[in-house]
C-alpha cells in the first residue's frame, strides 16, 4: 500500500466538492424540467441552487490555485486540477441555465403550453449532464465518449424542432412561441456543456481533450 502525498488531501477534498457540485447541478436540472412538464414553480429553489452553484465554482477554482501553489503537481495531478476548474465552471453554468429555464416556464401563459418539442430534447440533455458527470468522477473515458456522440443528436432535434416552430409560427400561441424557443435554445446550450465536461474528463485521463 503506498503512502498518500500530502497533494492527495487536497486532491480528495478537490474531488470532493466536484461530487456535490454535479449534484447540485443535477439537482437544479431536473427541477427545471419537471417545472416545464408539470408547471410546478421551482423558479426561487432553482435560483438558489444555481447560486449556490456559483459560490461552489469560486471555491473549487481557490482550492485548484492552492494546490498549484503549495505542491508544485506534476502533470497528472495538475490536470485533474486544471480540469476541475473547467469542470466546476461548466456546472455552474448548467445550473444558471436550469434557472433560465424555471424562469421561463414560470411565464407561460395561463392555460399552458404545448411542450412536446421540448419533452424528447430534455430527456436526452439530461441524461447527457447526468452520464457527464458520472464520467467525470469515474474517470471514465467510456462514457466521457458517450456523452459526446449524443451531441449530433441533439443538434439534430434542435434544427428539426425550430424549423417546425417557424413552419407553424401561424398556428402557435404568440405567448407560447419565445418560450419553446428559448427553453429549446437552453437545452442545446446544455448538453454543449455536458460535452465540456467530458472534453475535462478526457484531458485529465489522456492529457487530450478529444
Amino acid at each position: 500500500m503506498s503512502l498518500k502525498r500530502p497533494i492527495d488531501y487536497g486532491l480528495e477534498k478537490l474531488n470532493g466538492l466536484m461530487s456535490d457540485i454535479i449534484n447540485l447541478a443535477e439537482k437544479a436540472l431536473r427541477m427545471s424540467i419537471e417545472s416545464i412538464l408539470t408547471k410546478i414553480d421551482y423558479v426561487e429553489e432553482v435560483r438558489r441552487l444555481s447560486d449556490q452553484l456559483l459560490f461552489m465554482m469560486d471555491e473549487a477554482s481557490e482550492l485548484a490555485v492552492q494546490l498549484i501553489a503549495r505542491f508544485q503537481p506534476v502533470a497528472s495531478d495538475l490536470r485533474e486540477i486544471k480540469s476541475a476548474i473547467q469542470a466546476s465552471y461548466d456546472f455552474s453554468r448548467i445550473g444558471r441555465y436550469a434557472a433560465n429555464i424555471a424562469e421561463i416556464a414560470k411565464m407561460v401563459p395561463e392555460g399552458g403550453c404545448n411542450f412536446t418539442s421540448v419533452r424528447e430534447l430534455s430527456q436526452i440533455v439530461l441524461e447527457m449532464v447526468e452520464d457527464a458527470g458520472k464520467a467525470y468522477l469515474n474517470k471514465d473515458l467510456k462514457k466521457a465518449d458517450d456523452v459526446r456522440s449524443r451531441d449530433d443528436q441533439v443538434d439534430k432535434l434542435y434544427a428539426e424542432n425550430i424549423k417546425y416552430l417557424i413552419q407553424m409560427g401561424g398556428k402557435i400561441d404568440t405567448a407560447c412561441l419565445p418560450s419553446i424557443t428559448l427553453i429549446l435554445r437552453c437545452l442545446e446550450r446544455l448538453a454543449d456543456h455536458a460535452c465540456y465536461i467530458a472534453d475535462a474528463t478526457s484531458y485529465i485521463i489522456t492529457g487530450r481533450k478529444y
